[in-house]
């Protein structure tokens, strides 16, 4: 009905608008017709207008209360996140100037949010809850998981920084739901807001040290597995 109605408005205005034209123009017409061809033309025009109104202020406000409901599942408040570990050495000035430039991103069990050797786009990712696990490939066949990471902890921050592809992937273990700044918004921060944007970068230095010293950790408990492994081979 709503639709058949629709259309009925909108061949109203139409037939008001060559009513009008017709009056307008045609050379032969008498006065008095050519007078009451136009004022149809406009009485048509204007109720087609007027009644067609209520239809677009309706889809306008069916539009607003779509976006309402988007910006409320895709947007989190400084109360959502303080606890976590990324948020706990900024105060709540701070967290909300950096969530006012994060997108909430939600990733399905077992999705790729970051693929080794691909650097689609530069996005600074905090998890805000799931898990995921940091694989990488040994060989075209074979892969290793480094390590874990959950809510409060970042990834993507050397790609981020170095503009060079992830060396590693990042996939989710289950349903996860992730902060991302992509580098135009971090690139606000660092115009608008200086002094957080460093306050961020030092943290993010502190996150990616300890990963690596993590990792020659394990390169060195290898080392000794395999010294050992040899050693026991030449008794």
């Amino acid at each position: 009905m709503q639709g058949k109605n629709s259309i009925d408005r909108g061949m109203r205005i139409m037939g008001g608008v060559v009513l009008i034209v017709l009056g307008a123009t045609i050379g032969n017409l008498e006065t008095v017709s050519r007078v009451v061809a136009i004022l149809v033309g406009i009485y048509a025009f204007i109720t087609g207008i007027l009644n067609f109104c209520p239809l677009i202020q309706g889809i306008a406000r069916e539009k607003e209360v779509q976006r309402k409901k988007t910006a409320a599942n895709h947007t989190m408040r400084v109360s959502d996140v303080k606890g976590l570990e990324f948020f706990t050495e900024f105060s709540e000035e701070e967290i909300d100037r950096i969530l006012s430039q994060c997108q909430l991103k939600e990733y399905t069990e077992g999705e790729t949010a970051l693929a080794e050797g691909s650097l689609k786009r530069r996005t600074l990712s905090i998890i805000y809850s799931g898990q995921f696990k940091i694989v990488k490939a040994v060989s075209d066949l074979e892969s290793k998981i480094i390590t874990t990471i959950s809510d409060g902890e970042a990834y993507g921050e050397m790609s981020f920084f170095d503009n060079r592809p992830p060396c590693a992937s990042v996939i989710s273990i289950e349903h996860a739901k992730v902060l991302e700044i992509g580098e135009e918004a971090y690139d606000v921060l660092i115009e608008e807001h200086p002094k957080l944007a460093i306050k961020m970068y030092n943290r993010l230095l502190r996150t990616m040290s300890g990963r690596i010293r993590a990792l020659n950790e394990q390169i060195a408990s290898l080392g000794n597995w395999v010294l050992q492994g040899r050693l026991q081979s030449n008794i």
